[in-house]
């Protein structure tokens, strides 16, 4: 029998809302007691000033497998994420060719499991190539394990396919996950449309093109009666529009990722690529909204 003993750890499990300093006794890699532990073992771990958590789960990540393999494959991506804390991990399908089809979602499952390293789930796309133009296979796609469908890295601009695609997914019981950008006005730009982009002499995108899409789809998922994930949203004025959205009852969840509450478009005045991310950086308004939306729930 393997006994681990982690101590002084501040353990945070939300489901058994748990949230206080104290011990943990792993048996054979099985929970089998918390709180103040008086067990004599022989491997330990101090994790005073340390949080304990169980596994993590990021539902938004890029494995760039298959096609993009110099950049990431799924056993290189995987080990990173359980390296981070991450067990479980839902990888994009925006790779090439697009996971738009059975077969490229059985590929995902099986590279996986060769990796045998953090569990991998795979997301669809909604349309085939992730051109916008045709609803990909969504029902064969089911049947090969996808968990969520998203063309990621380009949102679907027709509403009326975006609207079919809402009540196909509701037949299978599944999550239409948007990437909200309204490609006519995003136009060229390449940061945040404002006072920065001009002093720079940088074309900007306009926060309308997230919002406006995002109102739109929502609306659409209170017509279908669906559900709809906001990807990587960047403005206070989208976590509003969905905090409005689920006062009224819509079926909507979002995320934000962390350089999005913690930089802002200043970032960009060196001209360092670096912080070249679509959708762009903002203001340190938009930051601080997002930070609410965080801390009340409305971002999920």
């Amino acid at each position: 029998m393997s006994e681990l003993l982690i101590k002084n750890g501040r353990l945070i499990d939300p489901a058994n809302g748990i949230d206080a300093v104290g011990d943990i006794l792993l048996r054979d890699g099985v929970v089998a007691e918390t709180g103040k532990v008086s067990s004599t073992v022989e491997k330990v771990i101090d994790a005073s000033g340390k949080l304990v958590v169980p596994g993590l789960i990021d539902m938004h990540v890029h494995l760039r497998e298959p096609g993009d393999e110099e950049e990431e494959t799924i056993a290189s991506g995987s080990a990173a994420a359980v390296a981070g804390g991450f067990t479980s991990v839902v990888c994009m399908p925006n790779t090439e060719p697009a996971i738009d089809n059975e077969a490229t979602v059985d590929f995902v499952y099986r590279q996986a499991e060769k990796a045998n390293m953090a569990n991998v789930f795979a997301a669809g796309a909604i349309t085939k190539g992730r051109l916008g133009e045709e609803l990909a296979e969504m029902g064969q796609m089911v049947r090969g394990g996808a968990v969520a469908f998203t063309d990621d890295g380009s949102g679907v601009q027709n509403p009326a396919l975006m609207l079919r695609s809402l009540s196909y997914a509701k037949m299978f019981d599944k999550v239409i996950m948007q990437h909200c950008q309204d490609n006519a006005l995003a136009a060229d730009g390449v940061m945040n449309s404002g006072y920065q982009a001009t002093v720079l002499g940088l074309p900007g995108m306009t926060r309308l093109a997230e919002e406006l899409m995002l109102y739109r789809d929502i609306q659409l998922t209170r017509s279908a009666s669906s559900r709809l994930h906001a990807q990587h949203i960047s403005t206070g004025g989208s976590a509003k529009i969905i905090r409005q959205a689920k006062q009224h009852g819509i079926k909507v969840t979002a995320e934000v990722t962390s350089h999005h509450l913690l930089l802002t478009e200043e970032t960009c005045q060196e001209y360092d690529t670096n912080y070249k991310i679509n959708p762009p950086l903002r203001l340190r308004n938009d930051t601080q909204l997002l930070l609410e939306a965080v801390a009340d729930c409305t971002i999920d």
